[in-house]
């Protein structure tokens, strides 16, 4: 009777854990942002979602959690309070929220004491509010709208703060992680799940050719389309806005302490224009069998799990310098070059 309880247990957890990543997951594409467009796309995903996310496939989760973990039963939350050996935290911050599974998931795991929260969508916070509510969490957790881009943070108040598929949404890196710096207590530390790939600027014929290569291959039953687009989300202008310089960037203020990739190289391109209708399983073993390759052949990843510290002392220092200074000469050399052409025009 003992090992049957202890059984249903386990497949209990196991259906929370994957019906809360499907959730995180849903958003790893169409997380939202501030901007009166974005949002409000954003409001109505949270409610009647269209997107599917090429991580919610069984056998892909379970790869992604043996990239992770080392397990495809330990999930991604599962390494991390591993990695913590039982340091709690007495206060996080959530950027990017959405409705709210990851805080409502640290707060159950205890890994946070409390946590703060805000997200660019007025109905994923409305979300993420009654959520809290209806798991008894509501006041653990403290939820807002806020700006990616523009963050109001207090100084030196938070232990840990959580990126989920949503720093690749943000315009002004620098000086979001600045603000994060800023925040973070003298000890503390950030912890990202994300899409580091390609900039939605980067993609071309040849940035893609790998991918097309691939998908040459297709039956043609196995493909909603003739041919593969550029992976740009037209309907949402903050999707991979600055994804390619993630890793840069975020190495000039914090040190990291653990990167753990997991690809996506594939997948992340292929899943959306798959058709789904039959039996799939042969191809989702082709593709996973391809993506292998490609991890073992050290392509750059796409998605990773990231856990990093603020850079102390001088380094810190110079760190917030160059954060606050180098989006500044960027813009001087943008408007520099975009009064040359009219100054020598005016010449003639």
């Amino acid at each position: 009777m003992g090992r049957i309880c202890a059984k249903a247990s386990h497949i209990s957890r196991e259906h929370d854990l994957r019906a809360l990543y499907q959730n995180l997951e849903a958003c790893a594409t169409i997380h939202r942002m501030s901007g009166l467009g974005a949002s409000g796309f954003w409001d109505r995903e949270i409610v009647e979602p269209t997107h599917v996310s090429w991580m919610a496939n069984t056998a892909v989760r379970e790869y992604i959690n043996t990239c992770i973990s080392g397990a495809p039963s330990v999930w991604p939350m599962d390494w991390f309070e591993r990695f913590l050996s039982g340091r709690v935290f007495k206060r996080g911050l959530s950027i990017g929220c959405g409705g709210g599974p990851l805080e409502r998931d640290l707060l159950r795991r205890n890994i946070c004491e409390h946590i703060d929260a805000f997200d660019g969508s007025p109905q994923s916070i409305a979300v993420a509010k009654d959520e809290a509510a209806k798991a008894g969490v509501a006041l653990r957790v403290n939820y807002w709208v806020g700006d990616f881009n523009n963050p109001r943070l207090p100084s030196r108040e938070y232990d840990i703060v959580f990126f989920h598929q949503s720093l690749h949404h943000v315009a002004k890196l620098e000086k979001l992680l600045r603000s994060v710096r800023r925040c973070l207590t003298r000890d503390g530390m950030i912890y990202l799940d994300e899409f580091v790939g390609p900039s939605r600027t980067d993609w071309n014929d040849q940035t893609i050719a790998l991918q097309r290569s691939f998908f040459a291959m297709l039956q043609a039953e196995e493909s909603m389309v003739d041919a593969l687009p550029l992976p740009i989300q037209p309907d949402d202008p903050s999707e991979a806005i600055r994804s390619g310089e993630i890793i840069k960037q975020l190495g000039v203020g914090f040190d990291t302490l653990e990167f753990r990739e997991y690809g996506g190289i594939l997948l992340s391109v292929l899943f959306p224009i798959i058709c789904w209708a039959g039996n799939r399983e042969p191809l989702v073993e082709r593709l996973l069998a391809a993506e292998k390759a490609l991890r073992a052949g050290a392509t750059q990843p796409f998605h990773a799990v990231i856990v990093a510290e603020p850079k102390r002392g001088l380094r810190g220092f110079l760190a917030d310098t160059i954060y606050y200074c180098l989006p500044k000469l960027k813009r001087i050399r943008r408007e520099i070059a975009s009064r040359v052409p009219i100054a020598g025009a005016g010449g003639t």
